[in-house]
């Protein structure tokens, strides 16, 4: 609400700062300031709450600004999202729409899909001017910044219409006699393609804002804007307002997070007769961090299990909410967004990541490997698995533990006892109930050498007792002058091999065995 009020005076757009998401989710984001316009950059956000940049969204060779992040499930290879460009007041005056765009998930490559016309101006109910020389003008606009969509492409984005009354200096009214009546918010839906095509227009309806807390916001920023009018922008800007809302699939209802008054606005029926009924949570979010003023929630988005997540736009904090109350979970995400600016979006599958894992640790302790490893918080797990691999390519399960699903995390520890030879890899597998799967990072682990050789000293044959009797083996003993003497091959499923030796004369040798892409090897004395 309040950037609408403020197009027509500002010098450029205010990005919403863009959110860290959980697994399937993209992201646009601008450095600050955003005064500065610079283009849009897209970016895949891991599991791991990375982030693999895509590209520089862009026309025709062109970077550019876009916000309001939409999608269609069927159609996994684009997004949508609104063009931001500076207005004018000429533009606002005219109403010009922002054009929506589809945007290439592989090359950021952005194409023109059609302009998103704002709310038709209303023809009754309006607030006549008063007073001598006064001139009412209307403005509609199609708000750039707020939008969302539910799984099959229904795509919501947010409208306003207004009226200022005043004495006009050319497009600007006089100090002092602008009134700001008459502001309105619409609801406006169209249809995201599967293929390539133009998108219809949206088709819009007015926000039944009888509800007195809703229409208390409404009238707060309205008597804000005015006063800001009036005083020849000299005093503080606006805060609050609508930044953003997101879809809340299971019920159908558009939600979005005042930030500045810390209420929670929820919006029934958005596509055929949307009410806006406002209310306060009664677990507000945590205070803002010291030095920081700005508490606007610049973006919102959600995962599959109806989680609502909000951002600060000001610090780049991430909190979570109940997606009904806008009761603040006790789960909050780090700053790590800072000052980007712009929007962000999950597909309908999104998952929140099970759990927060804090370390990961492989260590070789004698003959076995001990396996650590601590969380900070879970969430719907089923278990842990440890994989190891020779190559850090194929991997095997060696332990299994069921996770303990505490909400401050938990201390977690498994052992191999039978490790692999030489260098071996571990990584640790956390599985949701749902049967998702995230990875932690790997860990090398160097062991000492398991293959047994007896008798040694050898007299005449040596005994070889293979660490990996499941595994082919390759054995060459070599000289004290380094030259291979014997060199053999065993088969899968042999536990030990013979190694002949009467022939060769007394004498240090080294026994190499590699199986399984590691080697090991052990040093063998040879008695006449």
């Amino acid at each position: 609400m309040k950037q609408l009020l403020l197009f027509w005076l500002a010098s450029a757009l205010a990005l919403q700062a863009r959110a860290q998401l959980p697994t399937n989710s993209y992201a646009v984001s601008t450095p600050c300031p955003s005064s500065l316009n610079q283009p849009s950059g897209l970016s895949r956000i891991n599991t791991d709450g990375s982030i693999t940049p895509i590209g520089i969204v862009s026309e025709a060779g062109t970077g550019i600004v876009v916000n309001g992040l939409g999608y269609n499930d069927n159609n996994r290879v684009a997004l949508y999202a609104m063009r931001v460009v500076p207005p004018t007041a000429a533009s606002i005056q005219a109403g010009t729409p922002p054009d929506l765009y589809r945007i290439d998930l592989t090359t950021a490559v952005a194409t023109n899909v059609g302009p998103m016309t704002p709310p038709p101006t209303p023809t009754t109910g309006l607030t006549p001017p008063s007073g001598f020389g006064v001139t009412a003008r209307d403005y509609r606009q199609t708000l750039n910044f707020v939008g969302d969509s539910n799984p099959d492409g229904t795509y919501y984005l947010g409208g306003v219409t207004f009226r200022i009354s005043a004495l006009y200096f050319g497009d600007f009214p006089f100090p002092g006699t602008a009134t700001v009546t008459d502001v309105r918010l619409y609801v406006g839906t169209t249809s995201l393609p599967v293929v390539p095509a133009p998108v219809a227009a949206p088709v819009w309806q007015r926000v039944n804002a009888s509800d007195p807390a809703t229409a208390a916001i409404i009238e707060t920023y309205r008597a804000q804007t005015q006063a800001y009018i009036n005083s020849a922008l000299s005093t503080p800007a606006p805060e609050g307002g609508i930044q953003d809302w997101v879809y809340d699939k299971p019920s159908g209802n558009l939600v979005s997070y005042i930030g500045q008054s810390g209420q929670y606005l929820t919006i029934t029926n958005p596509g055929t007769a949307p009410v806006g009924v406002t209310t306060t949570p009664t677990v507000p979010l945590p205070p803002l961090p010291p030095g920081t003023t700005d508490n606007n929630i610049g973006s919102m988005f959600s995962d599959q299990f109806s989680n609502v997540y909000v951002v600060r736009a000001g610090s780049g904090e991430i909190f979570r909410v109940d997606n009904v109350t806008g009761n603040y979970e006790n789960r909050s995400f780090g700053n790590a967004l800072g000052c980007n600016r712009g929007d962000a979006v999950s597909f309908s599958d999104a998952l929140p990541l099970p759990v927060t894992l804090t370390r990961f640790d492989a260590t070789a302790t004698g003959p076995t490997v001990r396996l650590s490893w601590a969380t900070a918080f879970e969430e719907r797990a089923s278990h842990f698995e440890v994989e190891r691999s020779a190559t850090a390519t194929a991997w095997n399960t060696v332990a299994r533990v069921a996770a303990g699903n505490q909400a401050t995390g938990q201390q977690y520890a498994a052992t191999d006892a039978r490790p692999l030879p030489g260098t071996a890899y571990y990584r640790l597998a956390m599985h949701d109930r749902d049967g998702t799967v995230s990875y932690s990072g790997v860990r090398i682990v160097r062991s000492a050498a398991a293959t047994a050789v007896y008798p040694n000293p050898v007299r005449r044959t040596a005994q070889v007792l293979l660490p990996m009797p499941g595994q082919s083996a390759t054995l060459e003993l070599v000289s004290a002058r380094g030259a291979v003497v014997r060199r053999l091959t065993a088969p899968a499923g042999l536990a030990s091999v013979e190694v002949p030796m009467a022939d060769l004369p007394a004498g240090f040798y080294l026994l190499r065995v590699q199986q399984a892409g590691a080697t090991s090897t052990t040093r063998v004395v040879l008695e006449k």
